[in-house]
């Protein structure tokens, strides 16, 4: 079986310096400078947080932030950080997803709770997400696919993808499997029709969607961390797993029933909310929080997976569940930079392991 995991280098290929990181970077600070923006779905105080968060980075290099730092992914993302970048480093050199590590250890650093700490990484998502958009230019790049490179994708039999935008989808006319989710499908959080929105808080009423901005409340994941990415990925199912066990444990074990309606008027929202979606459950099997990741289908693919326009030091929550996967016997990776080669490599140490030149394959795909 052949598989293939698509990611940003294939939008910068066909859509060019728009689809940099530096050029999302500087477009956020465009939107916000000339106001181009709707102040319903991202504020212009974000500007000033973001000028904030990057007038710190010498002391994120200088160690300050480190003791800040208690997750194992956390530290891992801190050492990246400095690792690539000094005290010279332009505000839109650093990698946007590096600004919600910055966020969470700057606010931890200076005791920012929430909600000021919630709207701070949300604010930034909605930022992120929209100049990633770039007023809908992204999902337009698959006219630019060639013929060839569009037959290519489309002989695989599983097509991952990494990016949030529709392209390949569009251009083959098959089913993509989004890890990291994508622009056209609503968050649970803000779909009126989700099992979420069946609780009494309807979180969706109180947080209307914008139109024009519809892409700024999709489930696309973002953050540095390839931990945090999984996580998101996998709550929906962790979630759905845990509801249907306390459901059915209310169905046949009466002294749990009992224990379980004491949540009905517990303090805690979290054990309210708990059980308000288990007694939904128990009276609509079939409910569930949908699961519109593809994450852990990586887990049981089988034969070889090809990499095409993603970096082996990014994503590495995916590279680590393809390597475990012993059924994934080769891996062919398209790489940008010669290095990669050999920390791909390296990491799969054991697997066949395929290595070219991206350029290469782009340059034959034109010519064919």
């Amino acid at each position: 079986m052949n598989n293939i995991i698509i990611g940003n280098g294939i939008d910068i290929q066909f859509g060019g310096f728009e689809y940099t990181n530096k050029s999302i970077i500087e477009r956020a600070l465009l939107y916000l400078k000339t106001g181009d923006y709707s102040s319903e779905v991202y504020t212009k105080e974000i500007e000033t947080w973001i000028y904030i968060l990057y007038s710190v980075v010498p002391d994120f290099l200088n160690g300050d932030y480190d003791q800040l730092a208690v997750m194992k992914d956390e530290k891992e993302e801190l050492d990246s950080f400095k690792r690539n970048y000094s005290k010279n480093t332009s505000i839109s050199e650093i990698g946007f997803e590096y600004y919600f590590l910055l966020n969470e250890l700057h606010c931890r650093k200076n005791k920012i709770t929430n909600p000021e700490r919630y709207y701070f990484q949300e604010f930034l998502r909605r930022l992120f997400l929209d100049s990633i958009f770039n007023k809908g230019k992204i999902n337009k790049l698959y006219l630019k696919f060639p013929t060839e490179v569009t037959n290519y994708i489309k002989s695989y039999d599983n097509i991952f993808t990494t990016n949030y935008d529709k392209n390949v989808e569009l251009a083959t006319g098959k089913k993509v499997l989004y890890l990291h989710g994508a622009f056209h499908v609503l968050d649970p959080v803000y779909d009126s029709n989700s099992f979420r929105n069946r609780l009494s808080d309807k979180p969706a009423e109180k947080t209307p969607i914008i139109k024009g901005f519809e892409h700024t409340f999709s489930n696309a994941i973002t953050g540095s961390s390839g931990a945090f990415k999984l996580f998101s990925a996998n709550q929906p199912e962790l979630a759905n797993s845990a509801i249907e066990k306390f459901a059915k444990g209310m169905k046949e074990n009466p002294e749990l029933s009992i224990q379980m309606e004491e949540w009905k008027n517990s303090d805690n929202d979290l054990v309210k909310k708990l059980y308000e979606a288990v007694t939904l459950k128990k009276k609509e099997p079939d409910l569930e929080f949908s699961i519109d990741y593809s994450v852990n289908k990586l887990k049981s693919i089988k034969g070889k997976i090809t990499f095409i326009g993603l970096s082996p030091n990014n994503d590495s929550h995916i590279m680590k569940i393809i390597k475990e996967n012993i059924n994934v016997d080769t891996i062919e990776f398209y790489y940008f930079d010669k290095k990669e080669s050999i920390d791909i490599n390296l990491f799969f140490n054991n697997k066949k392991v395929i290595t070219e030149n991206i350029i290469e394959l782009w340059k034959r795909k034109a010519s064919a």
